[in-house]
């Protein structure tokens, strides 16, 4: 799989973390834990299925032209069979209705394709469907200008006048209660709860425990030597170990070995690039 990541400058920079031009056939298929990030995808290669990971049932989701991951509660599997070819649009935290016009929370799923945004949505799927049928014909490097100048054209028509309050919350709910937070804002824990839920797609305690989450996973993936017991910020190992499972499925040890004998995995700690076979028959194989 070849990455091209794109320089991200000026004000876009606060809006997106990233913009990477993903192909090859490396990275096709794979087992996907939870996540908090939205990213906006402009697929240029095959189409991309998505089933339930442990029972192969087909779910919702399976796109092959532009789509939005949204924030994503249950681990799945997603397969392709052809090559990838697609730009990644990664959005920080709470940036999501700046681009759609929509509640974040509406982009809660494997894949909310173009067509199913809405009238309300700024990202118009005809525009942006142009934009697509403009990229098959330009080179990597002026795809990724035609995309910076559509993302800034969306920015500058939103209002922006809650931008510094949805920074902050981005930033502080990595390691603030919902008390500290309402205290510092101001506001009531049930206007708190709406807010999360129109900028990043739900209440602040499950956006934490997938935030967590995703800490976790980098933590292992990068240093699986390292027993368990010094990895996350739990209240207890049976805490973790229950938690980690109701997320994604499987153990800490069976994740943790995972990460040992496919290193490769600490590039995207959330995303296993391997067969669902491969995956049940790996981790069936007992702990250690």
């Amino acid at each position: 799989m070849v990455f091209q990541p794109y320089t991200i400058r000026g004000v876009l920079a606060e809006f997106v973390e990233y913009i990477i031009f993903m192909s090859g056939r490396e990275m096709g298929t794979g087992v996907a834990f939870p996540r908090m990030n939205q990213v906006i995808i402009i697929n240029l290669g095959a189409a991309f299925g998505v089933s339930d990971v442990f029972s192969g049932q087909s779910l919702r989701g399976t796109a092959n032209g532009i789509w939005i991951n949204g924030k994503q509660d249950e681990p799945f599997l997603l397969d392709n069979d052809g090559v990838t070819s697609m730009y990644a649009i990664g959005l920080r935290l709470g940036m999501v209705p700046y681009f759609t016009g929509l509640p974040a929370r509406e982009t809660n799923n494997l894949a909310v394709e173009a067509g199913d945004w809405g009238a309300g949505s700024r990202l118009r799927a005809s525009e942006i469907a142009a934009l697509r049928e403009q990229l098959f014909d330009l080179s990597i490097e002026a795809g990724f200008g035609l995309i910076e100048r559509y993302l800034l054209s969306l920015v500058r028509n939103s209002d922006l006048s809650a931008m510094r309050k949805v920074q902050w919350l981005g930033r502080a709910m990595h390691s603030q209660p919902v008390e500290a937070m309402c205290r510092t804002l101001g506001i009531t824990r049930k206007r708190l709860r709406n807010e999360a839920r129109y900028y990043f797609g739900d209440a602040v305690k499950n956006i934490q425990g997938i935030i967590r989450l995703n800490r976790t996973l980098g933590e292992i993936a990068t240093r699986p030597e390292e027993p368990l017991s010094a990895v996350g910020d739990y209240f207890d190992q049976s805490h973790f170990i229950r938690d980690f499972k109701a997320r994604t499925g499987i153990t800490p040890s069976q994740y943790r070995r995972l990460c040992r004998q496919f290193p490769l995995i600490a590039q995207t700690p959330n995303f296993l690039s391997m067969s669902r076979e491969t995956f049940l028959q790996f981790i069936a194989a007992g702990e250690e």
